[in-house]
């Protein structure tokens, strides 16, 4: 009572004299965001939507749009992994500012809530540990700042502001001050007074109070042009050689806000790297930043930031020989420490790595890099091998890594998982290609499409032959184990891991997804039948999607297994990480099930699925994101899931943009080959798709179902390449053209033919490929008998398997063993 009645007082006091008129205007205006400006979302206060926003370094601020009492552990500003403080409240002449009677609006860089006499935004700068609260009134008064919650410790009033040592930091120093030095701003307690009209507050945080006064300084001189260079940041990454009309406007919208909370988490907190998730994973986590790193960056073009997020995780490296782990990236990394136990994250870093080599063909970060490959690929073999060639590893080291109490695996899956095997066949070919091009002479451009890996594209001399001989030993050994094990053979089911006595454990489960375009038998009655495996991948993709991918994403655990959760959260009868791998749905996921299906060419389901996410990223939970998690099953009378976990996930949204760019739009770049490939899987419905991706020093400008379903066209701008196309139906190699900067090439295709015409840049034509479709080939080829092709006769398979086609329907079992206990009191962490 007696604070709140000190800062009723303060505000009601009328002997502040008036700042001068115009001192909190930005030079905003002087500047134009024209897209970042079209993606402010309205919210309202019934929606009261979470929001967040980072400085690019080490700190995030985290609330909801139209709550004033921070009820979430988690609400408010961190730093480096500390709570600052939870939220803040404004006092104007004597009367508290309700959120839930503001007008809100969100933007990717700011939220403003408008009281009608009051507007206030909230702003971060990039690489300063420092807020900006912007006031705006024409009514002249009295603002007060106070602070909700109690983390920021005990308030001090200087005449520089109010200063505070927040519990979780007790080493640093927190200043409420005003962006205007004035003799007429004054503390009290803990709250700061200032008269408007203002340009409102600044929130700073330092190792001592003479750093904070420096950024203060600073901060007063320079905030208008930070806020600026922060829009300008921003506004490049969703416009010129990065912009996108995605044929929709709400679907464009929350791919480009997606394409921004998913930079957000790009960080500088222990060298370059991507938070997990926000509010909790504020740390890295090297399985994570390898699935993300691809939509979040390489889309994108931001290669050099890509390539300072391999640097940094090679220097967390395990370096020890001796260790257990030697070679591992972290699984996770905390400014309070670092964790290796992870399977899957080492061999995410490789294949990666090489991916993005392929796409700048940047060699001399293979060269920087193959130290790091070599460790890992070095430990890997001397730690966790077995004798089958398989990758073994501990029960909760895959990414179904939930433990009880931290040390029973909820989802155990030891010793040699599927998906581990899988990524480490990919991750020896990837070491060996790294090995290649740090020591490459020269590039043999292919007069087609194909991998780094082809044994034509490459002069080498002087390769590493001991590592790069072990890494193809070892990659071959390990695909003919995991077709040899991991089929089981009296059902018939792909196995999701093998127990350390060899038993296999069929349960379904969605880690299968990532080993079904390695299985290749080598033995037994699918061995050298290309057809016959063909069908039996595409049979096992429908029992993959039926069993597991609901119209909200994908299960960990089919809903017909005994062990089913059908809640994340549903404390009366489990522990929450009981569910976390055991029925929960991630989204991260979505991308891996979308791929398995785009890659048989089956386009309608993966694309729902793709609406769905957009509609959840736009209209539901944190605005522009992707959560972590969803319940498996809707709760009793709702049709949809609820959304669980983190309220954005750096992979659920990176996975997301991924499929847009290379499934859907079917757009590979590969500079290192001097390549560019383009097989878009969009629905004939979608049109006038238009998107600008950047190709070296230029950039390609690309059209898709332009005017019509059957047109395409691309102009390469700064730069000459090959370029490729090809549709469903179509085999890749046979239409393309060497664009030359400035040149385009207009594609029409038909259900036989696909006509593809060069122009220049004035607009004369240069010439024609055309390609025809596989079955037209067949017809030609053998004109008097029907003989079908193999790719023919993969289209006739997919037709027949895929035709009734759907999703999971939620059916909740009974006599479930998670629902068989009642707990009252409901358990808790």
């Amino acid at each position: 009572m007696r604070r709140r009645s000190l800062l009723v007082a303060a505000a009601s006091t009328g002997a502040l004299s008036v700042l001068p008129k115009g001192a909190q205007a930005t030079s905003e205006a002087a500047q134009s965001f024209p897209v970042l400006e079209s993606l402010a979302m309205r919210v309202s206060a019934a929606e009261n939507r979470q929001y967040s926003f980072t400085d690019k370094a080490s700190a995030y601020f985290y609330g909801r749009t139209h709550q004033d009492k921070a009820d979430d552990w988690f609400f408010g500003w961190n730093v480096a992994t500390k709570r600052i403080f939870q939220d803040y409240r404004l006092l104007h002449n004597g009367t508290w500012l309700r959120r839930a009677d503001a007008n809100v609006v969100v933007s990717p860089h700011a939220i403003t809530r408008d009281y009608g006499v009051v507007k206030e935004t909230l702003r971060l700068f990039d690489g300063l540990t420092a807020l900006h609260l912007d006031v705006e009134t024409a009514l002249p008064g009295t603002l007060v700042f106070d602070f909700e919650g109690d983390i920021q410790g005990s308030g001090s009033a200087e005449k520089d502001g109010v200063w505070f040592q927040p519990k979780e930091a007790p080493a640093s120093w927190l200043l409420v001050a005003p962006v205007q030095p004035s003799s007429h701003a004054f503390g009290v307690n803990e709250f700061l007074a200032i008269q408007t009209p203002s340009a409102g507050f600044f929130i700073l945080l330092g190792a001592s109070k003479a750093e904070v006064r420096r950024q203060l300084s600073q901060l007063r001189r320079t905030y208008q042009s930070l806020t600026s260079a922060r829009m300008a940041r921003m506004e490049a990454l969703v416009s010129g050689s990065r912009a996108l009309d995605a044929g929709d406007p709400d679907r464009t919208k929350a791919l480009l806000w997606m394409r921004l909370t998913a930079d957000q988490l790009v960080m500088k907190q222990m060298g370059t790297g991507i938070y997990a998730g926000l509010p909790w994973f504020n740390d890295y986590w090297g399985r994570d930043t390898f699935i993300s790193i691809t939509g979040t960056l390489f889309v994108t073009g931001q290669y050099d930031v890509a390539a300072d997020v391999f640097r940094s995780f090679a220097a967390l490296q395990d370096r020890d020989p001796k260790s257990k782990t030697y070679g591992r990236i972290p699984n996770r990394a905390r400014p309070d420490g670092v964790q290796y136990n992870t399977a899957d994250g080492t061999p995410r870093f490789i294949i990666t790595l090489a991916d993005l080599v392929q796409r700048t063909g940047n060699n001399t970060l293979a060269k920087e890099m193959w130290p790091a490959v070599k460790r890992a690929v070095e430990g890997v073999l001397a730690n966790n091998v077995d004798d089958h060639g398989l990758i073994t590893h501990d029960d909760a080291d895959t990414w179904m890594d939930a433990k009880e109490k931290g040390v029973r695996a909820f989802s155990p899956r030891g010793n040699r998982a599927i998906d581990i095997q899988a990524l480490w066949i990919g991750a020896f070919a990837s070491a060996h290609q790294i090995a290649l091009l740090a020591k490459m002479i020269k590039i043999i451009p292919p007069s087609s499409p194909r991998d780094m890996s082809s044994s034509d594209a490459l002069q080498i001399t002087g390769v590493d032959a001991e590592i790069g001989n072990a890494c193809t030993a070892a990659g071959s050994k390990l695909a003919n184990a995991l077709s040899e094990h991991f089929i089981d053979p009296i059902s018939g089911r792909l196995v999701d891991h093998l127990r350390r006595d060899g038993a296999k454990d069929t349960t379904l489960r969605p880690n299968v997804i990532f080993a079904l375009w390695a299985m290749d038998p080598k033995t037994g009655p699918l061995a050298g039948k290309p057809r016959a495996l063909d069908r039996q991948k595409m049979e096992w993709a429908k029992q993959i999607w039926e069993g597991l991918v609901y119209p909200w994403g994908v299960a960990t655990l089919s809903q017909d297994e005994s062990e089913f959760h059908p809640y994340h959260e549903h404390w009366h009868y489990y522990h929450k990480d009981a569910a976390y791998h055991n029925g929960t749905v991630w989204p991260w996921l979505n991308g891996a099930a979308m791929d398995m299906l785009l890659g048989f060419d089956v386009i309608d389901l993966p694309w729902r699925l793709f609406e769905n996410m957009n509609r959840q990223a736009l209209y539901e939970g944190a605005v522009g994101s992707l959560a972590e998690c969803a319940d498996a099953l809707p709760i009793e009378g709702a049709n949809w899931s609820r959304r669980t976990g983190t309220f954005l996930q750096a992979w659920s949204n990176a996975e997301h943009l991924r499929v847009w760019h290379e499934g859907f739009l079917g757009l590979r770049i590969d500079t290192l080959l001097n390549q560019i490939v383009v097989c878009p899987k969009l629905p004939q419905s979608v049109r006038n798709v238009s998107m600008s991706v950047p190709f070296g020093r230029g950039k390609l400008v690309g059209k898709w179902h332009d005017g019509s379903s059957t047109s395409w066209s691309f102009c390469l701008i700064g730069e000459d390449a090959d370029f490729f196309f090809s549709l469903p139906g179509f085999t890749l190699d046979n239409l393309g053209w060497n664009l030359k900067s400035g040149e385009r090439v207009e594609i029409n295709s038909s259900e036989l033919v696909i006509i593809l015409t060069a122009f220049d840049a004035k607009g004369n034509k240069l010439g024609e490929s055309v390609a025809y479709s596989d079955a037209e080939l067949d017809r030609k080829r053998h004109p008097a008998i029907k003989v079908q092709s193999v790719a023919v006769s993969r289209q006739v398979a997919r037709d027949e398997i895929f035709a009734d086609l759907g999703f999971c329907e939620p059916r909740l079992q009974p006599n479930l063993k998670s629902l068989s206990v009642y707990h009252d009191p409901p358990l808790t962490y």
